[in-house]
């Protein structure tokens, strides 16, 4: 006696397969992106803290008499122009995390000059929540261009009479 299968579910039986071979693919694949995310997204806060430092080791460093008390430029963190020979408050300029290029927003101060660097990108973070550390004041904030790297918002505008962020 010879069994004989239903014509075609060989052929369902394989899609169905692949089916759940590309649901699978699809997972993995939106697992590494969320990691990949999560990764720039830590790399923006290390960098955001170097930035943070450097335009408040700008202003603790202003020579006396002078009215500079903000950068004009990024560049001018790499080496003041207020100082005599070779001053830096950064080794490098550092490139957006999130967009992969030197494209930041740059925050004004309010007499003039740079205070601070933001994210050109408006994706939503993963992050929302900093409830300790350097970062509170960014609680909250659902966009990476909200989070503003600014030692005025970091310190609250009181670094110099407490301490500076750590590294």
């Amino acid at each position: 006696m010879r069994r004989h299968s239903a014509p075609g579910f060989t052929y369902v039986g394989l899609m169905v397969m692949i089916a759940v071979i590309g649901v699978a693919t699809a997972a993995t694949v939106s697992v590494g992106e969320l990691a990949r995310k999560r990764d720039a997204e830590t790399e923006l806060l290390f960098v955001g803290k170097q930035y943070i430092r450097a335009f408040l080791e700008y202003e603790l460093n202003t020579p006396d008499g002078h009215a500079s008390h903000a950068p004009s430029r990024l560049e001018d963190l790499l080496q003041d122009p207020r100082q005599p020979g070779m001053k830096r408050y950064l080794r490098q300029l550092y490139p957006d995390p999130i967009t992969g290029k030197a494209d930041w927003q740059l925050v004004r101060a309010p007499g003039g000059g740079l205070m601070g660097v933001r994210s050109a990108s408006c994706a939503p973070t993963i992050r929302r929540s900093f409830a300790d550390g350097d970062f509170v004041y960014l609680d909250g904030q659902k966009r990476y261009c909200d989070w503003q790297f600014a030692y005025v918002m970091a310190c609250g505008g009181n670094c110099k009479d407490t301490l500076r962020p750590e590294d």
